[in-house]
């Protein structure tokens, strides 16, 4: 077996940056065009009813798909134990509906009438609170919780999924707030 000559060695090494010089723009253009590709696969900026439906079922809410009567915007029952909230997709369009926001909230019966010192613990609540707002609905006798995804300009399905995660803390961090306030504890 003959041994390459230094000769043929020296050219193989000025060939190896010109080729890497003709593979490296190709190289460099196809990955941020696959990445691309690949991100926007995994980015929404809308969700059917469908896609909600399946978004909530995967973040381990039981869900009931429906519309509403007057927009015919998707609207989902959801289940946390006994606990029901609402989920009402806002800001749609197209055919199917996509939408662009979604809110959940949940309301408790107080079973009373509410006070200032609701209004107070709601507000107290409103003040510290990262994630959920709350709210009284005086003629009900109710207060609720309410939490908004925004999908507008797009966001990564992972971050739909872990924003839904964080919808039963946010809950039971009100129901826990509203109760210690109440109580005085």
């Amino acid at each position: 077996m003959r041994q390459p000559s230094l000769k043929s060695s020296v050219k193989l090494l000025w060939l190896l940056p010109v080729a890497v010089l003709f593979w490296l723009p190709g190289l460099a253009q196809a990955q941020p065009r696959d990445m691309a590709r690949d991100m926007a696969s995994n980015m929404a900026d809308s969700l059917t009813a469908a896609q909600i439906g399946a978004a909530l079922e995967e973040a381990g809410f039981e869900v009931t798909m429906s519309e509403d009567r007057d927009s015919g915007h998707p609207v989902a029952r959801g289940n946390i134990g006994n606990l029901v909230f609402i989920v009402r997709a806002m800001d749609c369009e197209g055919s199917p509906l996509a939408c662009r926001q979604l809110l959940l909230f949940a309301n408790f019966d107080l079973g009373r009438e509410i006070t200032d010192r609701d209004f107070r613990i709601v507000n107290g609540f409103n003040d510290s609170a990262m994630d959920g707002r709350a709210y009284v609905l005086e003629r009900t006798n109710q207060i609720g919780i309410d939490f908004i995804i925004d999908l507008s300009g797009g966001v990564s399905n992972n971050h739909i999924a872990h924003r839904l995660s964080r919808w039963e803390g946010v809950i039971a961090n009100f129901i826990d707030q509203f109760t210690k306030a109440q109580t005085g504890s």
